[in-house]
């Protein structure tokens, strides 16, 4: 998933994969252990190189890691379920009929950021995170009510960026552009998909399961704010993409 959603910068160094994108999303911006052993001050000098809080994904089977950076203070933030759908079994249907899909954002699209309550400012690294990613497909309601892009890697696709204005909830919207990015992405040769959505939005959840997807296992970040060592981060890495969409930013 790290290629779906690019970093500006990557190092692999010390038993970690380090990433670092202007701390716009966490996922772009919080590293993924790889050596059992990976020293955690690793993670801090570099993250505190680059005025920022550390920031580490935990995953299933990491539950170790969790629990001894619990002990470091870290704090547990951005709960996510990843949820998967087969393509072939569950293909994109007429529902996307209300949508369309373009190879790059209209400004219809970008205005939607302010409802996923993304400050302007970082509105451009989010699109320098897309421009990096291997093939995007961005999807708009026709009425310019609801949006979503769709990351094409080799068998998978990976949805992003969902959006829907408040007024416009409750009448297809999501599931309309949904349908058309997954159309799009089989077209361009993807055979399964997946998204990720914050666990506690359970209106999104009810959604995507609708749509067919499953959950297939869950994730979480352990933050630290440097306050217990002194430290004085520039700004908070964990900032999610799509906050209020339900969406993880990936």
């Amino acid at each position: 998933m790290a290629a779906d959603w690019p970093a500006a910068e990557v190092e692999v160094c010390s038993g970690w994969r380090l990433a670092w994108s202007e701390g716009v999303t966490r996922r772009a911006n919080s590293a993924v252990r790889l050596e059992a052993a990976a020293p955690v001050e690793a993670v801090e000098e570099y993250y505190r190189e680059r005025g920022a809080e550390p920031c580490v994904q935990i995953w299933p089977g990491d539950e170790e890691l969790d629990a001894r950076l619990a002990l470091r203070g870290y704090d547990a933030q951005g709960h996510t379920q990843a949820m998967v759908r087969d393509l072939g079994e569950h293909p994109p249907g007429a529902d996307g009929a209300g949508a369309a899909v373009a190879p790059r954002p209209h400004g219809a699209w970008r205005a939607l950021w302010s409802d996923a309550g993304q400050p302007a400012e970082r509105v451009p690294a989010l699109h320098r995170i897309l421009d990096r990613a291997p093939a995007v497909g961005y999807g708009l309601h026709h009425t310019g009510g609801a949006r979503g892009c769709v990351v094409v890697d080799g068998a998978w696709a990976g949805v992003y960026a969902m959006v829907t204005r408040p007024s416009e909830r409750g009448r297809g919207r999501a599931r309309a552009v949904l349908e058309a990015l997954l159309g799009w992405a089989r077209a361009q040769g993807a055979a399964h998909s997946y998204l990720l959505v914050e666990q506690g939005n359970a209106a999104a959840v009810r959604v995507y399961e609708r749509a067919g997807f499953a959950a297939e296992c869950a994730y979480h970040y352990r933050v630290d704010s440097g306050a217990r060592r002194g430290g004085a981060p520039a700004s908070r890495s964990a900032a999610a993409a799509v906050g209020r969409s339900g969406q993880e930013g990936a």
